[in-house]
Protein backbone atom coordinates (compact mmCIF):
# COMPACT_ATOMS: atom_id res chain seq x y z
CA UNK A 1 0.00 0.00 0.00
CA UNK A 2 2.74 2.27 1.19
CA UNK A 3 4.27 2.02 -2.65
CA UNK A 4 1.07 2.99 -3.99
CA UNK A 5 0.83 6.27 -2.47
CA UNK A 6 1.74 9.76 -4.15
CA UNK A 7 5.13 11.06 -3.20
CA UNK A 8 4.12 14.25 -3.23
CA UNK A 9 1.45 13.97 -1.02
CA UNK A 10 3.41 11.79 1.79
CA UNK A 11 5.63 14.83 1.60
CA UNK A 12 2.64 17.40 2.04
CA UNK A 13 1.33 15.45 5.31
CA UNK A 14 4.40 15.38 6.96
CA UNK A 15 4.72 19.00 6.16
CA UNK A 16 1.12 19.20 8.10
CA UNK A 17 2.34 17.02 10.59
CA UNK A 18 5.55 18.94 11.30
CA UNK A 19 3.61 22.47 11.12
CA UNK A 20 1.48 21.28 13.40
CA UNK A 21 3.80 19.91 16.03
CA UNK A 22 5.47 23.14 15.46
CA UNK A 23 2.55 25.42 16.19
CA UNK A 24 1.63 23.11 19.37
CA UNK A 25 5.50 24.62 20.52
CA UNK A 26 4.76 28.25 19.92
CA UNK A 27 1.06 27.95 21.42
CA UNK A 28 2.95 26.71 24.42
CA UNK A 29 6.22 29.07 24.65
CA UNK A 30 4.23 32.53 23.50
CA UNK A 31 0.59 31.53 25.70
CA UNK A 32 1.99 33.63 28.65
CA UNK A 33 3.10 36.51 26.57
CA UNK A 34 -0.39 36.68 24.93
CA UNK A 35 -2.41 35.75 27.64
CA UNK A 36 -0.66 39.40 29.28
CA UNK A 37 -1.58 41.18 26.73
CA UNK A 38 -5.43 39.82 26.10
CA UNK A 39 -5.54 40.83 29.53
CA UNK A 40 -4.22 44.20 29.51
CA UNK A 41 -5.90 45.58 27.00
CA UNK A 42 -8.96 43.98 28.90
CA UNK A 43 -8.62 45.72 31.65
CA UNK A 44 -7.31 48.87 30.26
CA UNK A 45 -10.81 48.80 28.69
CA UNK A 46 -13.11 48.70 31.55
CA UNK A 47 -11.30 51.17 33.85
CA UNK A 48 -11.54 53.69 30.54
CA UNK A 49 -15.56 52.12 30.78
CA UNK A 50 -15.54 52.85 34.38
CA UNK A 51 -14.00 55.97 34.47
CA UNK A 52 -15.79 57.54 31.56
CA UNK A 53 -19.43 56.17 32.69
CA UNK A 54 -18.68 57.71 36.05
CA UNK A 55 -17.61 61.08 34.67
CA UNK A 56 -19.70 62.26 31.93
CA UNK A 57 -22.73 60.87 33.94
CA UNK A 58 -22.54 63.04 36.39
CA UNK A 59 -20.81 65.87 33.53
CA UNK A 60 -24.83 67.34 32.51
CA UNK A 61 -25.88 67.68 36.52
CA UNK A 62 -23.04 70.14 37.73
CA UNK A 63 -23.37 71.42 34.17
CA UNK A 64 -26.83 72.81 35.32
CA UNK A 65 -25.71 73.78 38.95
CA UNK A 66 -22.64 75.54 37.70
CA UNK A 67 -24.38 77.57 35.38
CA UNK A 68 -26.95 78.53 38.20
CA UNK A 69 -23.61 79.22 40.30
CA UNK A 70 -24.70 76.78 43.07
CA UNK A 71 -21.03 75.94 44.11
CA UNK A 72 -22.14 74.43 47.16
CA UNK A 73 -24.51 71.91 45.64
CA UNK A 74 -21.57 71.26 43.30
CA UNK A 75 -19.54 70.42 46.16
CA UNK A 76 -21.80 68.13 47.34
CA UNK A 77 -21.98 66.06 44.23
CA UNK A 78 -18.42 66.33 43.94
CA UNK A 79 -17.68 64.80 47.44
CA UNK A 80 -20.51 62.01 46.35
CA UNK A 81 -18.56 61.11 43.70
CA UNK A 82 -15.10 61.08 45.03
CA UNK A 83 -16.42 58.85 47.81
CA UNK A 84 -16.10 56.06 45.22
CA UNK A 85 -13.33 53.63 46.16
CA UNK A 86 -11.31 54.46 43.06
CA UNK A 87 -11.58 57.74 42.72
CA UNK A 88 -8.71 59.87 44.37
CA UNK A 89 -9.11 62.99 43.05
CA UNK A 90 -11.89 65.29 41.18
CA UNK A 91 -11.97 68.81 41.39
CA UNK A 92 -14.61 71.36 38.96
CA UNK A 93 -11.93 73.88 37.20
CA UNK A 94 -12.95 77.21 35.68
CA UNK A 95 -11.26 78.88 32.47
CA UNK A 96 -8.58 80.22 34.70
CA UNK A 97 -7.26 77.27 36.45
CA UNK A 98 -8.99 77.98 39.40
CA UNK A 99 -10.90 75.23 41.68
CA UNK A 100 -14.70 76.00 41.70
CA UNK A 101 -15.13 72.19 43.89
CA UNK A 102 -12.78 69.28 45.09
CA UNK A 103 -13.08 66.27 47.21
CA UNK A 104 -9.99 67.84 48.92
CA UNK A 105 -11.77 71.10 50.44
CA UNK A 106 -8.14 72.23 51.04
CA UNK A 107 -7.57 73.13 47.00
CA UNK A 108 -11.04 75.09 46.53
CA UNK A 109 -10.06 78.40 45.37
CA UNK A 110 -6.64 77.96 44.64
CA UNK A 111 -5.02 78.32 41.41
CA UNK A 112 -3.52 74.20 40.12
CA UNK A 113 -2.66 74.20 36.29
CA UNK A 114 -3.18 71.33 34.76
CA UNK A 115 -2.66 70.43 31.37
CA UNK A 116 -5.31 67.92 30.41
CA UNK A 117 -7.62 70.84 31.30
CA UNK A 118 -5.94 73.47 29.37
CA UNK A 119 -5.96 70.80 26.24
CA UNK A 120 -10.04 70.48 26.82
CA UNK A 121 -10.48 74.21 26.97
CA UNK A 122 -8.09 74.85 23.61
CA UNK A 123 -8.47 72.54 22.24
CA UNK A 124 -12.58 71.99 23.05
CA UNK A 125 -12.63 68.40 23.33
CA UNK A 126 -15.32 66.55 24.56
CA UNK A 127 -12.90 64.30 26.76
CA UNK A 128 -9.18 63.69 27.47
CA UNK A 129 -8.22 60.14 28.55
CA UNK A 130 -4.19 59.61 30.08
CA UNK A 131 -3.33 56.32 31.60
CA UNK A 132 -0.35 55.59 32.98
CA UNK A 133 -0.72 51.48 34.48
CA UNK A 134 2.76 51.57 35.49
CA UNK A 135 2.29 53.71 38.10
CA UNK A 136 -1.65 52.63 38.33
CA UNK A 137 -2.95 55.96 37.62
CA UNK A 138 -5.66 57.19 34.96
CA UNK A 139 -6.39 60.93 34.59
CA UNK A 140 -9.50 62.24 32.41
CA UNK A 141 -11.18 65.28 31.42
CA UNK A 142 -14.34 66.60 30.45
CA UNK A 143 -15.68 69.93 29.61
CA UNK A 144 -18.55 71.77 31.37
CA UNK A 145 -21.53 73.37 28.97
CA UNK A 146 -23.37 76.15 29.63
CA UNK A 147 -27.05 76.80 28.31
CA UNK A 148 -26.03 76.90 24.72
CA UNK A 149 -25.12 72.83 25.71
CA UNK A 150 -25.78 71.66 22.19
CA UNK A 151 -23.26 73.89 20.64
CA UNK A 152 -19.79 72.83 20.67
CA UNK A 153 -17.50 75.44 19.88
CA UNK A 154 -15.06 77.21 22.85
CA UNK A 155 -17.80 80.12 24.23
CA UNK A 156 -19.92 77.70 25.73
CA UNK A 157 -17.24 75.94 27.72
CA UNK A 158 -17.74 77.12 31.53
CA UNK A 159 -15.45 74.68 33.34
CA UNK A 160 -13.99 71.63 33.47
CA UNK A 161 -14.24 68.19 35.78
CA UNK A 162 -10.93 66.22 36.28
CA UNK A 163 -10.87 63.18 37.80
CA UNK A 164 -7.53 61.14 38.35
CA UNK A 165 -8.07 57.48 39.58
CA UNK A 166 -6.10 54.78 40.83
CA UNK A 167 -6.59 51.67 38.83
CA UNK A 168 -5.57 49.08 41.66
CA UNK A 169 -8.78 48.29 42.79
CA UNK A 170 -9.77 47.32 39.03
CA UNK A 171 -6.57 45.56 38.54
CA UNK A 172 -7.25 42.64 41.40
CA UNK A 173 -10.78 42.00 39.93
CA UNK A 174 -9.78 41.84 36.53
CA UNK A 175 -6.82 39.65 36.95
CA UNK A 176 -7.63 37.61 40.06
CA UNK A 177 -8.80 34.35 37.17
CA UNK A 178 -5.13 35.16 35.13
CA UNK A 179 -3.61 31.57 36.09
CA UNK A 180 -6.47 29.85 35.73
CA UNK A 181 -7.29 30.78 32.45
CA UNK A 182 -3.71 30.40 31.36
CA UNK A 183 -3.59 26.63 32.37
CA UNK A 184 -7.21 26.13 30.69
CA UNK A 185 -5.65 28.15 27.22
CA UNK A 186 -2.58 25.57 27.29
CA UNK A 187 -4.47 22.68 27.66
CA UNK A 188 -6.99 22.87 25.35
CA UNK A 189 -4.83 24.39 22.67
CA UNK A 190 -2.76 21.82 22.96
CA UNK A 191 -5.41 19.05 22.82
CA UNK A 192 -7.08 20.51 19.85
CA UNK A 193 -3.73 20.91 17.74
CA UNK A 194 -3.07 17.21 18.68
CA UNK A 195 -6.46 16.61 17.81
CA UNK A 196 -6.21 17.78 13.92
CA UNK A 197 -2.82 15.90 13.76
CA UNK A 198 -4.41 12.60 14.06
CA UNK A 199 -8.15 13.44 11.78
CA UNK A 200 -5.26 14.97 8.99
CA UNK A 201 -3.42 11.36 9.32
CA UNK A 202 -5.62 8.58 10.30
CA UNK A 203 -9.15 9.97 8.81
CA UNK A 204 -8.22 12.15 5.56
CA UNK A 205 -4.76 10.83 4.81
CA UNK A 206 -5.52 7.04 3.13
CA UNK A 207 -8.87 8.14 0.94
CA UNK A 208 -7.37 11.02 -0.29
CA UNK A 209 -3.78 9.13 -1.24
CA UNK A 210 -6.27 6.78 -2.76
CA UNK A 211 -8.07 9.65 -5.11
CA UNK A 212 -4.83 11.48 -6.30
CA UNK A 213 -3.26 8.44 -7.72
CA UNK A 214 -6.97 7.37 -9.64
CA UNK A 215 -6.63 10.92 -10.51
CA UNK A 216 -3.35 10.64 -11.74
CA UNK A 217 -4.02 7.71 -13.85
CA UNK A 218 -7.38 9.18 -15.28
CA UNK A 219 -5.31 12.30 -16.30
CA UNK A 220 -3.58 10.38 -17.98
CA UNK A 221 -6.47 9.00 -19.93
CA UNK A 222 -7.08 5.98 -18.22
CA UNK A 223 -10.79 6.90 -18.25
CA UNK A 224 -11.62 2.61 -17.19
CA UNK A 225 -9.59 3.40 -13.94
CA UNK A 226 -11.55 2.26 -10.54
CA UNK A 227 -10.58 2.40 -6.85
CA UNK A 228 -11.07 -1.14 -4.60
CA UNK A 229 -11.83 0.58 -1.19
CA UNK A 230 -13.82 -1.02 1.60
CA UNK A 231 -14.48 2.50 3.00
CA UNK A 232 -18.40 3.03 4.35
CA UNK A 233 -18.28 6.93 5.30
CA UNK A 234 -18.16 9.90 3.86
CA UNK A 235 -14.98 8.79 1.84
CA UNK A 236 -16.73 5.80 0.60
CA UNK A 237 -19.17 7.57 -1.16
CA UNK A 238 -16.96 9.97 -2.41
CA UNK A 239 -14.88 6.93 -4.12
CA UNK A 240 -18.08 5.85 -5.33
CA UNK A 241 -18.97 8.46 -7.52
CA UNK A 242 -16.20 9.04 -8.85
CA UNK A 243 -15.80 5.61 -10.06
CA UNK A 244 -19.52 6.00 -11.47
CA UNK A 245 -18.25 9.23 -12.96
CA UNK A 246 -15.26 7.90 -15.02
CA UNK A 247 -17.05 5.20 -16.49
CA UNK A 248 -19.72 7.70 -17.49
CA UNK A 249 -16.97 10.06 -18.85
CA UNK A 250 -15.72 6.98 -21.13
CA UNK A 251 -19.27 6.83 -22.72
CA UNK A 252 -19.32 10.21 -23.05
CA UNK A 253 -15.99 10.73 -24.27
CA UNK A 254 -16.70 10.58 -27.79
CA UNK A 255 -20.41 11.92 -27.73
CA UNK A 256 -18.83 15.29 -25.95
CA UNK A 257 -16.36 15.49 -29.38
CA UNK A 258 -19.75 15.11 -31.81
CA UNK A 259 -21.82 17.59 -29.77
CA UNK A 260 -18.44 20.25 -29.97
CA UNK A 261 -18.23 19.87 -33.61
CA UNK A 262 -21.93 20.39 -34.15
CA UNK A 263 -22.12 23.56 -31.52
CA UNK A 264 -19.05 25.14 -33.17
CA UNK A 265 -21.05 24.91 -36.79
CA UNK A 266 -24.45 26.28 -35.08
CA UNK A 267 -22.53 28.77 -33.01
CA UNK A 268 -21.86 31.70 -36.30
CA UNK A 269 -25.60 30.84 -37.41
CA UNK A 270 -26.85 31.02 -33.93
CA UNK A 271 -24.89 34.47 -33.20
CA UNK A 272 -25.95 35.98 -36.38
CA UNK A 273 -29.63 35.33 -35.95
CA UNK A 274 -29.60 36.97 -32.23
CA UNK A 275 -28.27 39.89 -33.50
CA UNK A 276 -30.54 40.37 -36.04
CA UNK A 277 -33.31 39.67 -33.52
CA UNK A 278 -31.98 41.89 -31.54
CA UNK A 279 -31.63 44.86 -33.80
CA UNK A 280 -35.60 43.84 -34.75
CA UNK A 281 -36.90 43.70 -31.46
CA UNK A 282 -34.90 47.40 -30.72
CA UNK A 283 -35.90 48.76 -33.47
CA UNK A 284 -39.83 47.64 -33.43
CA UNK A 285 -39.21 49.52 -29.64
CA UNK A 286 -38.35 52.81 -31.03
CA UNK A 287 -40.96 52.59 -33.63
CA UNK A 288 -43.15 52.60 -30.80
CA UNK A 289 -41.95 54.79 -28.42
CA UNK A 290 -42.07 57.31 -31.30
CA UNK A 291 -45.41 56.77 -32.22
CA UNK A 292 -46.90 56.68 -29.30
CA UNK A 293 -45.23 59.95 -28.59
CA UNK A 294 -46.34 61.65 -31.44
CA UNK A 295 -49.53 60.88 -30.77
CA UNK A 296 -49.38 62.40 -27.60
CA UNK A 297 -48.00 65.37 -29.13
CA UNK A 298 -51.02 66.03 -31.53
CA UNK A 299 -53.14 66.20 -28.37
CA UNK A 300 -51.11 68.99 -27.12
CA UNK A 301 -49.53 70.66 -29.70
CA UNK A 302 -48.66 73.71 -27.80
CA UNK A 303 -45.76 71.93 -26.35
CA UNK A 304 -43.72 71.17 -29.64
CA UNK A 305 -40.59 69.63 -28.81
CA UNK A 306 -41.79 69.18 -25.08
CA UNK A 307 -40.84 65.54 -25.39
CA UNK A 308 -37.45 65.40 -27.00
CA UNK A 309 -36.46 68.38 -24.53
CA UNK A 310 -37.25 66.33 -21.63
CA UNK A 311 -35.98 63.14 -22.73
CA UNK A 312 -32.79 65.06 -23.61
CA UNK A 313 -32.87 66.65 -19.20
CA UNK A 314 -33.58 62.82 -17.97
CA UNK A 315 -30.30 62.09 -19.55
CA UNK A 316 -28.29 64.36 -18.62
CA UNK A 317 -29.81 63.80 -14.92
CA UNK A 318 -29.42 60.01 -15.37
CA UNK A 319 -25.84 60.40 -16.32
CA UNK A 320 -24.89 62.86 -13.80
CA UNK A 321 -26.42 60.56 -10.56
CA UNK A 322 -25.15 56.77 -11.96
CA UNK A 323 -22.53 57.18 -9.81
CA UNK A 324 -23.67 58.43 -6.65
CA UNK A 325 -24.47 55.66 -3.66
CA UNK A 326 -28.49 56.09 -3.75
CA UNK A 327 -28.82 55.85 -7.53
CA UNK A 328 -25.93 53.46 -8.53
CA UNK A 329 -27.34 50.37 -8.34
CA UNK A 330 -30.32 51.66 -10.55
CA UNK A 331 -28.83 53.24 -13.15
CA UNK A 332 -26.23 51.88 -15.69
CA UNK A 333 -26.01 52.00 -19.00
CA UNK A 334 -28.65 49.78 -20.05
CA UNK A 335 -31.63 51.15 -17.74
CA UNK A 336 -30.47 55.30 -18.93
CA UNK A 337 -31.36 54.13 -22.45
CA UNK A 338 -34.81 52.61 -21.08
CA UNK A 339 -35.89 55.72 -18.84
CA UNK A 340 -34.66 58.26 -21.82
CA UNK A 341 -36.80 56.71 -24.43
CA UNK A 342 -39.79 55.79 -22.17
CA UNK A 343 -39.64 59.51 -21.19
CA UNK A 344 -41.04 60.84 -24.29
CA UNK A 345 -44.56 58.45 -23.23
CA UNK A 346 -44.70 60.62 -20.10
CA UNK A 347 -47.85 62.43 -21.38
CA UNK A 348 -49.09 59.36 -23.20
CA UNK A 349 -52.47 59.41 -20.80
CA UNK A 350 -53.35 62.83 -22.14
CA UNK A 351 -54.91 61.21 -25.25
CA UNK A 352 -57.65 60.15 -22.91
CA UNK A 353 -58.61 64.08 -21.78
CA UNK A 354 -61.51 65.72 -23.25
CA UNK A 355 -60.57 68.96 -25.65
CA UNK A 356 -62.38 71.19 -23.81
CA UNK A 357 -59.92 70.57 -21.14
CA UNK A 358 -57.19 70.66 -22.57
CA UNK A 359 -57.28 73.09 -24.73
CA UNK A 360 -58.52 75.39 -22.50
CA UNK A 361 -57.01 79.04 -22.76
CA UNK A 362 -58.10 79.95 -19.31
CA UNK A 363 -57.35 78.65 -15.88
CA UNK A 364 -58.93 75.33 -15.66
CA UNK A 365 -61.92 75.17 -12.65
CA UNK A 366 -61.36 72.38 -10.00
CA UNK A 367 -63.03 70.11 -11.59
CA UNK A 368 -61.51 70.28 -14.68
CA UNK A 369 -57.92 70.20 -13.18
CA UNK A 370 -59.17 66.85 -11.14
CA UNK A 371 -60.16 65.31 -14.87
CA UNK A 372 -56.43 66.44 -16.16
CA UNK A 373 -55.03 64.50 -12.92
CA UNK A 374 -56.65 61.75 -14.66
CA UNK A 375 -53.71 61.75 -17.48
CA UNK A 376 -51.46 59.83 -15.26
CA UNK A 377 -53.80 57.23 -14.83
CA UNK A 378 -54.84 56.86 -18.36
CA UNK A 379 -51.29 56.54 -19.09
CA UNK A 380 -50.50 54.06 -16.97
CA UNK A 381 -53.80 51.70 -18.09
CA UNK A 382 -52.99 51.89 -21.27
CA UNK A 383 -49.05 50.64 -20.96
CA UNK A 384 -50.99 47.86 -18.61
CA UNK A 385 -53.12 46.87 -21.76
CA UNK A 386 -49.84 46.69 -23.67
CA UNK A 387 -48.26 44.08 -21.34
CA UNK A 388 -50.91 42.05 -21.30
CA UNK A 389 -50.54 41.88 -25.08
CA UNK A 390 -46.86 41.99 -25.54
CA UNK A 391 -45.67 40.24 -21.70
CA UNK A 392 -44.27 42.37 -18.70
CA UNK A 393 -40.53 43.86 -19.74
CA UNK A 394 -38.18 46.34 -18.56
CA UNK A 395 -39.11 49.29 -21.35
CA UNK A 396 -42.70 49.02 -20.45
CA UNK A 397 -42.05 48.98 -17.02
CA UNK A 398 -40.38 52.17 -16.91
CA UNK A 399 -42.57 53.89 -19.22
CA UNK A 400 -45.52 52.87 -16.98
CA UNK A 401 -43.74 54.28 -13.93
CA UNK A 402 -43.11 57.55 -15.37
CA UNK A 403 -46.45 57.84 -16.80
CA UNK A 404 -47.92 57.12 -13.61
CA UNK A 405 -45.54 58.74 -11.19
CA UNK A 406 -44.30 61.69 -12.92
CA UNK A 407 -46.63 64.53 -10.88
CA UNK A 408 -45.56 62.75 -7.55
CA UNK A 409 -44.04 65.19 -5.31
CA UNK A 410 -40.78 64.20 -2.93
CA UNK A 411 -42.62 66.09 -0.24
CA UNK A 412 -45.84 63.80 -0.64
CA UNK A 413 -47.90 66.61 -1.83
CA UNK A 414 -48.30 65.41 -5.56
CA UNK A 415 -50.56 62.90 -7.94
CA UNK A 416 -52.13 60.40 -8.23
CA UNK A 417 -51.30 58.31 -5.17
CA UNK A 418 -49.56 61.05 -2.53
CA UNK A 419 -46.06 59.03 -2.53
CA UNK A 420 -43.15 60.19 -0.16
CA UNK A 421 -39.66 59.94 -0.56
CA UNK A 422 -38.50 57.17 -1.74
CA UNK A 423 -41.44 55.72 -2.23
CA UNK A 424 -41.28 57.53 -5.50
CA UNK A 425 -40.01 55.55 -8.82
CA UNK A 426 -36.10 56.93 -9.64
CA UNK A 427 -37.41 57.09 -13.50
CA UNK A 428 -40.28 59.52 -12.22
CA UNK A 429 -38.11 62.05 -10.00
CA UNK A 430 -35.90 62.30 -12.77
CA UNK A 431 -38.94 63.01 -15.08
CA UNK A 432 -40.64 65.52 -12.49
CA UNK A 433 -37.20 67.56 -12.50
CA UNK A 434 -37.02 67.62 -16.48
CA UNK A 435 -40.96 68.50 -16.97
CA UNK A 436 -41.12 70.96 -14.37
CA UNK A 437 -38.20 72.62 -15.22
CA UNK A 438 -39.74 72.58 -19.59
CA UNK A 439 -43.36 73.80 -18.25
CA UNK A 440 -41.79 77.32 -16.90
CA UNK A 441 -39.09 77.61 -19.83
CA UNK A 442 -41.80 76.93 -22.34
CA UNK A 443 -44.83 79.37 -23.37
CA UNK A 444 -48.22 78.21 -22.81
CA UNK A 445 -52.11 78.98 -23.47
CA UNK A 446 -52.28 80.09 -20.08
CA UNK A 447 -48.72 81.49 -19.28
CA UNK A 448 -45.82 83.19 -20.67
CA UNK A 449 -42.29 80.93 -20.99
CA UNK A 450 -40.27 82.41 -18.40
CA UNK A 451 -36.22 83.10 -18.69
CA UNK A 452 -33.91 80.36 -17.79
CA UNK A 453 -32.81 82.88 -14.48
CA UNK A 454 -36.66 83.03 -13.39
CA UNK A 455 -37.12 79.14 -13.65
CA UNK A 456 -34.04 78.75 -11.65
CA UNK A 457 -35.41 80.89 -9.02
CA UNK A 458 -38.76 79.09 -8.90
CA UNK A 459 -37.22 75.76 -8.65
CA UNK A 460 -34.60 76.40 -5.95
CA UNK A 461 -36.34 78.90 -3.69
CA UNK A 462 -39.96 78.53 -4.93
CA UNK A 463 -42.90 80.29 -5.88
CA UNK A 464 -45.97 78.60 -3.95
CA UNK A 465 -47.01 76.30 -6.48
CA UNK A 466 -43.50 74.96 -7.18
CA UNK A 467 -41.43 74.15 -4.68
CA UNK A 468 -38.11 72.80 -3.68
CA UNK A 469 -39.63 70.43 -1.40
CA UNK A 470 -41.40 69.01 -4.26
CA UNK A 471 -38.30 67.33 -5.48
CA UNK A 472 -35.67 64.35 -4.52
CA UNK A 473 -33.05 66.43 -2.72
CA UNK A 474 -30.33 64.81 -4.85
CA UNK A 475 -31.85 65.11 -8.28
CA UNK A 476 -32.73 69.31 -6.86
CA UNK A 477 -28.20 69.18 -6.16
CA UNK A 478 -27.62 67.51 -10.00
CA UNK A 479 -30.14 70.01 -11.64
CA UNK A 480 -28.19 72.83 -9.75
CA UNK A 481 -24.77 71.76 -10.93
CA UNK A 482 -26.55 70.91 -14.47
CA UNK A 483 -28.87 73.74 -15.34
CA UNK A 484 -26.45 75.30 -17.62
CA UNK A 485 -26.71 72.13 -19.76
CA UNK A 486 -30.85 72.12 -19.18
CA UNK A 487 -30.35 76.09 -21.26
CA UNK A 488 -28.47 74.78 -24.11
CA UNK A 489 -31.13 71.10 -24.54
CA UNK A 490 -33.59 74.62 -24.57
CA UNK A 491 -32.05 76.23 -26.99
CA UNK A 492 -31.26 73.18 -29.06
CA UNK A 493 -35.06 72.74 -29.32
CA UNK A 494 -37.01 75.14 -29.52
CA UNK A 495 -40.74 75.36 -29.92
CA UNK A 496 -42.10 76.40 -33.19
CA UNK A 497 -43.79 80.01 -31.33
CA UNK A 498 -40.62 81.38 -29.78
Amino acid sequence: MIRQWNKSFIKLYFKIAAGIIVAVTVNIIFTFSLTDNLFRNYFEKQVKDQISSTLFSSDFGISILLDKGDLKSVQRMVEKIGAYSFIKIIRVYDLHDTILSSNNKAEIGKILKNEHVKKVIKENRLQYFHSDFKKKKFEAAAPIKGIAYSQINKNDIIGVVFVEANTSSFEGVLLKNHDLFLKKYIISGTLLLLGILILLVYIIFLPITKLSNAVNEVSNGDYKHEIIHNLNEEFGYLIQNFNSMIKKINIRDMELKEVKYKLEEQNEILEQKVDERTKEVKLTQEVTIKSLAVLAETRDNETGMHIYRTKSYVRVLAEHLKDHPKFSNHLNKATIELIVDSAQLHDIGKVGIPDNILMKPGKLTKEEFEEMKKHTTYGRDAILKAEKIMGTNSFLRFAKEIAYSHHEKWDGLGYPRGLVGEEIPISARLMAMADVYDALMSKRHYKEAFTHEKTMKIILEGNGRTMPEHFDPHVLEAFKKLNHKFQEIHLEFPDSNE
